[in-house]
């Protein structure tokens, strides 16, 4: 069990950090979106990869890119990560219902969660990509 001054600090260290999260799906969006920032993550939203490639062109406080892959408006998840990588180092992780066998061209050292993904899944993912210990 973990104690509440342990819990402190992990989510001080969760303050540290903006997550840009993209996903087309808005419930999907918004439940994710409230499991991280209830983690202390600041998270900044997207509804397709047009617009979560603008964000991550104009705001550098941007640390991690989390992406559903299936996004309508040209700019698929991959796509998307492949693209914000070409103007910036930046972790990425890209979720999906499909399978991570079933894209051919996945992007190198870009981390997949499987949908659908719980509470501890999604914060151990993020946590392990930002270097965070998990409470």
């Amino acid at each position: 069990m973990v104690g509440p001054r342990l819990r402190k600090i992990a989510m001080t260290h969760a303050q540290n950090y903006t997550i840009l999260l993209a996903e087309d799906d808005r419930s999907a969006r918004d439940a994710t979106a409230m499991v991280l920032e209830a983690e202390g993550y600041h998270v900044v939203t997207a509804g397709n990869g047009t617009s979560a490639l603008n964000m991550l062109m104009h705001d550098s406080t941007i640390d991690l890119l989390v992406s559903d892959i299936h996004m309508p408006g040209g700019i698929d998840g991959i796509e998307l990560a492949l693209r914000a990588r070409r103007h910036r180092s930046i972790q990425v992780m890209l979720i999906s219902a499909d399978p991570r066998n079933s894209f051919t061209c996945f992007p190198e050292n870009t981390t997949f969660l499987a949908k659908p993904y719980d509470r501890r899944a999604l914060l151990g993912a993020v946590g392990g990509l930002l270097g965070i210990t998990s409470a």
